[in-house]
């Protein structure tokens, strides 16, 4: 009898690791490790304005971070070429010339334009 109880607990211990396990590899799965946490939930036009804010502040980091971001999720493609620009440029050291194609994207997009 004490055996049976014995299997019987180690059963049910078993079965709950298993479910607890299959339990945090969901939660995992479903948890996005893209982005940081303050950058969650922003919209592409969001980042790009973010990614213009810290350029013109003399960041360059930050506006390729928010640039980048930007680029993964925009669907306008004259605003996504100006945005491809304008990374280009930034990455060339062209400040100026990266100003203007985000400029234009941002316009692209119904903002300001900077």
């Amino acid at each position: 009898m004490a055996l049976v109880l014995l299997m019987t607990k180690n059963t049910v211990l078993g079965a709950s690791i298993l479910l607890s396990a299959a339990l945090a590899i969901s939660v995992l799965a479903k948890a996005d490790f893209g982005a940081p946490a303050f950058a969650q939930g922003m919209t592409p036009k969001m980042h790009l304005e973010e990614g213009i804010k810290a350029l013109k502040g003399g960041d360059q980091q930050g506006a390729l971070m928010h640039l980048s971001a930007a680029d993964q999720g925009l669907t306008d493609q004259s605003a996504k070429m100006h945005l491809d620009e304008g990374i280009k440029a930034l990455k060339a050291g062209d400040n100026q010339g990266a100003s203007m194609h985000l400029d234009l994207a941002d316009k692209a997009l119904g903002g300001s334009g900077g």
